[in-house]
């Protein structure tokens, strides 16, 4: 999945039936022009949700207070509550004003303990990031709410932070088993850097032209400066971007 980190415009996923969007929520408050869903967190998780997925339509259209997520998904549409955050799913709190809770999508797992966020709300911001962290068990938010689980999103699945059980350290020089691509970031999802944007040293050991260019070729040496585990799958850093160290079962890198 693409992250999302700018406010949607002029997208049905965002947009109420009734103006000629796919979205079952109410009206935002305030109203966002091209999105008039927003600013409510229904209504963008609503959306987000289903543009995960793909379709053009909204299929599980959860209309409720945020705080009824958790019962709306499993029994109208037999979506999976978890206890943890997910990737693309629905983090979902009870409490807050009248008990109407919150919710957001969880656009990036960055460990066990910290997300990254898209979200909505409803009086205030009609979109916004967060990088949200587990230190009270309410993933970041007040004393007035409670975390209730996440929905999985079934064009996902339930992909979630794993310990990794890898050889990786940062600091060790390890070397690529194939020809490996140099991404901006963590997973397939991010862009694959050129063979420009590569640094001087990391231009010596890849294709400058070809199928392959911007690859690294199997046999380079690269240091590894940061480790992600994104699902079961590896992800390190190295000075020009990040390539796959273990994926699919493969480890690429060793």
């Amino acid at each position: 999945m693409q992250i999302r980190t700018v406010c949607p415009n002029n997208n049905k996923y965002y947009i109420m039936q009734s103006s000629g969007g796919w979205n079952g929520a109410i009206k935002g408050n305030p109203t966002k022009a091209g999105a008039n869903v927003l600013a409510n967190c229904v209504g963008y998780a609503n959306g987000r949700f289903a543009e995960i997925i793909g379709k053009d339509t909204i299929e599980y259209q959860m209309t409720c207070n945020a705080s009824g997520f958790v019962i709306r998904g499993p029994r109208d549409y037999n979506l999976k509550v978890v206890p943890y955050p997910t990737l693309g799913g629905i983090m979902c709190w009870e409490g807050g004003s009248n008990n109407c809770g919150h919710v957001a999508i969880v656009e990036r797992i960055d460990g066990k303990n910290q997300i990254y966020t898209s979200e909505s709300a409803y009086r205030g911001s009609a979109f916004y990031n967060a990088t949200r962290t587990n230190s009270n068990g309410r993933w970041g938010m007040g004393s007035a709410y409670k975390f209730q689980g996440c929905i999985i999103n079934p064009a996902i699945g339930d992909v979630h932070w794993e310990e990794p059980t890898n050889e990786y350290k940062v600091g060790t020089t390890y070397t690529t088993q194939v020809i490996l691509k140099v991404r901006t970031g963590p997973g397939t999802n991010y862009s694959q850097k050129s063979y420009s944007q590569l640094t001087p040293n990391a231009k010596e050991h890849a294709y400058s032209s070809g199928p392959n260019a911007g690859c690294l070729k199997d046999g380079t040496r690269v240091t590894c400066q940061e480790i992600r585990q994104v699902g079961n799958d590896v992800w390190i850093r190295i000075p020009s971007g990040w390539i796959a160290g273990y994926y699919n079962g493969n480890r690429y890198v060793k």
